[in-house]
């Protein structure tokens, strides 16, 4: 019994001492771990490379939808930047798409109060005709009030959603407020809307608009849409609390079928499969 007891003892022993070596390991392992991201986030945040990486393109490239001669340059742009960096068999693959052309974007208040509003057409909307539509505003302070509306109750006007998107940290304030962009346009359409515009996505007060994609539903007529920034969309809501607003709106954008658009590939050589990057 006593040995029994002694091997015991001497078991628990030799674990515990186990148990602090391999404590200690991952503490010191941990240790170095911290000291090592930090060492490599200070680098990063000392070194201007992605910074300008990014801003070549965007300053020196600038906007580039597809079928636009922007795009085309920010072709040879990656190309250029693939082969700095070494990459091998750098070339680009042509196809071919479906592109949407942002055109002329004016919005105006008419009337005794005439001023002009920030807008930006959403991706993928119609066009309004050649002379613009004019036509009175019925302003929502929320999504759920226009799907309240009921259908012809909006017919020749133009439908205005003010919702705020809630600036939540994660990011999920924006694809909760996303249903106004997308399928706002047309709700506002089944209820009789000439055309849509909401507040932008966005949590700022500058006088910049935020564009996105809308999706036009099937058997909904398709309207011009667009977005408003958010201190044009705030002022919207205080005339309309005076009385009745109109606006004239020419949005002109166009598609063009068939639009040319490239990927560009560069290869990383490997010892057997060489790697692709796009």
């Amino acid at each position: 019994m006593r040995k029994n007891l002694y091997f015991l003892v001497v078991g628990f022993a030799l674990a515990a001492s186990a148990g602090a070596t391999i404590s200690a390991t991952n503490a010191q392992s941990l240790e170095t771990s911290v000291a090592t991201a930090s060492s490599l986030g200070q680098k990063a945040l000392n070194d201007p490379a992605a910074f300008d990486f990014v801003e070549s393109l965007t300053t020196g490239i600038g906007q580039r939808l597809a079928g636009t001669e922007a795009h085309k340059r920010a072709v040879a742009w990656a190309e250029a930047k693939l082969k700095a960096a070494g990459f091998e068999n750098v070339h680009s693959e042509p196809f071919n798409l479906r592109a949407w052309i942002r055109g002329t974007e004016i919005a105006d208040i008419v009337g005794s109060v005439p001023q002009h509003l920030a807008v930006t057409t959403l991706g993928g909307s119609v066009a309004t005709d050649a002379n613009g539509i004019e036509a009175e505003i019925a302003l929502f302070r929320t999504y759920d009030e226009l799907l309240a509306a009921a259908p012809g109750s909006l017919n020749g006007k133009i439908a205005v959603v003010t919702q705020r998107m809630m600036r939540l940290q994660d990011g999920s304030g924006y694809g909760a407020a996303s249903r106004i962009r997308r399928a706002g346009p047309s709700e506002a359409a089944k209820r009789g809307a000439v055309a849509y515009l909401l507040r932008s996505l966005s949590t700022d007060n500058r006088r910049l608009p935020h564009t996105g994609a809308l999706d036009y539903q099937e058997g909904a007529p398709q309207i011009p849409a667009a977005a408003l920034s958010v201190p044009d969309a705030e002022q919207l809501e205080r005339l309309a609390a005076r009385g009745p607003v109109r606006i004239r709106l020419l949005l002109t954008p166009t598609f063009q079928e068939n639009a040319p658009s490239w990927n560009v590939v560069g290869e990383i050589r490997a010892r057997s499969v060489p790697m692709r990057s796009f």
